[in-house]
This record gives C-alpha cells, sequence and structure tokens, in this order.
C-alpha cells in the first residue's frame, strides 16, 4: 500500500472516530443535520409540513385515544411503504397520510418522505411516546386550525 493511500485511510478512520465520539457527547455537530432538514422544510416546504400535522391532528379530534405512539408508527409505516399497522388507531392515521399524499401529488416523493421525517423528528422532540401520551399532539393541535 502506498505512503499516500495511508495517509488517506489514516484520515478517514480519525474522522470517523471523531464523529462517533461528538455523537456520544450529543455534539450539535453531529446532530445538525435532523435540524438542518427541519430548518428547510419549515422554510421551504411548510405547506407539506401543515398538510401532514393536519391529517394527524384531524384523526386526534376524532378519536381521543389516539397516542403519540401511533403517530410515530403511522409516520414510519408512511415513510418506510411498509405494512400498515395492526392497530385501528394507527391504521386510520396511516389511512389519513395516505389521503394527504394523494391530494398532494405534486409534491416530489423525496420531498413528502423528508417532510414525514421532519413530522417524525418532531414527535421524538416533543414526547417520549410511552403508553397515552399525547404531548407531540397537544403540542402541535395549539398551531392546526
Amino acid at each position: 500500500m502506498s505512503k499516500t493511500k495511508r495517509l488517506k485511510r489514516k484520515r478517514k478512520l480519525r474522522k470517523m472516530d471523531n464523529i462517533r465520539r461528538m455523537a456520544l457527547k450529543g455534539s450539535s455537530g453531529v446532530m445538525s443535520g435532523a435540524h438542518k432538514l427541519m430548518k428547510r422544510m419549515s422554510r421551504d416546504h411548510l405547506d407539506v409540513l401543515q398538510n401532514i400535522e393536519f391529517a394527524l391532528i384531524t384523526c386526534y379530534r376524532d378519536d381521543h385515544s389516539i397516542d403519540d405512539r401511533f403517530v410515530a408508527d403511522a409516520l414510519l409505516s408512511a415513510m418506510n411503504d411498509t405494512a400498515v399497522p395492526e392497530d385501528p388507531r394507527a391504521k386510520a392515521l396511516s389511512d389519513a397520510i395516505e389521503n394527504v399524499r394523494l391530494l398532494r401529488s405534486d409534491v416530489p416523493d423525496d420531498v413528502w418522505r423528508d417532510g414525514l421525517r421532519t413530522v417524525l423528528q418532531s414527535v421524538h422532540r416533543h414526547s417520549d411516546r410511552r403508553p397515552g401520551a399525547t404531548d407531540y399532539l397537544d403540542f402541535v393541535s395549539a398551531f392546526v386550525v
């Protein structure tokens, strides 16, 4: 192996080690990716975020037994195109998200997925997602008319 390749490899390993250390410390350098996504989506695609949150809050207002866990499950299933959740409340949320997606066919798939990811990050930020917790839903419902 040439000296140049060894130096490049050593720099790459050092960089990965620094990233790992920053992540363990909770440094904002690594976590800024989520913040950048939220900032970009809020600036450029606020309508997409509002559409997703409106669907979630409408379901919550119809059925107060919905909690943040079901919201996270529905968002994950919509993001990953996985099977529909088994719980009827999570299924209702998933159906509402799918209906909004059909209405917003003008939105590219990558922007839609980023919107779902941003809302999911907000759920994780505002709630611990334990059974019965509605911290995120209560927070967002104050902004959705």
